[in-house]
């Protein structure tokens, strides 16, 4: 089953964004840790959460539109495997961004508490950890989390290149 536009956009504009990196990843930093947490696609499940690492290249690319990837093509048609350990891909919506992205870590886990509870966890570890760099997001459908983490970084992207 494949997303149509609109489905995606809708994901897209519901996704949150609880917590931002408290620097910039394009002229400082180029490794971008988040966690996506939203309610789980697993029966027996309340919550899934995805860790995972965005590698950010500030370089210029040019590339035609018309080369550019589809979600189909980036990620498959099917739903994502809930077995999947780890996959490389792109995010398709930086395609007026001098910067490439990637991802190459990737965690995936269905827990049993609910998302509020995880949330909170989720914050208070990253504040007892004193961690600037880690983003946080939830998802309106954790099925397809990678839009909300196109959403995450677009946001970010759009920061550290806007024209003042």
């Amino acid at each position: 089953m494949s997303l149509s536009f609109s489905e995606m956009r809708e994901i897209y504009a519901k996704t949150e964004v609880i917590r931002r990196p408290t620097y910039g990843i394009v002229s400082g930093y180029h490794e971008l840790p988040y966690v996506c947490l939203g309610a789980s696609f697993e029966p027996g499940h309340s919550t899934t959460r995805v860790r995972g690492k965005v590698q950010v290249s500030p370089r210029f690319l040019l590339r035609p539109r018309h080369l550019d990837p589809s979600y189909d093509e980036i990620f498959g048609s099917d739903n994502v495997d809930t077995q999947l350990v780890g996959r490389i891909f792109g995010f398709i919506g930086m395609r007026d961004r001098p910067v490439a992205c990637k991802s190459e870590y990737l965690e995936l886990t269905h827990l049993d508490a609910p998302v509020d509870r995880v949330l909170s966890a989720e914050l208070d570890e990253m504040e007892r950890q004193e961690d600037i760099t880690t983003g946080l997001i939830i998802t309106p459908n954790s099925r397809y989390y990678p839009v909300s983490i196109e959403r995450f970084i677009a946001g970010i992207l759009n920061d550290e290149f806007s024209v003042e």
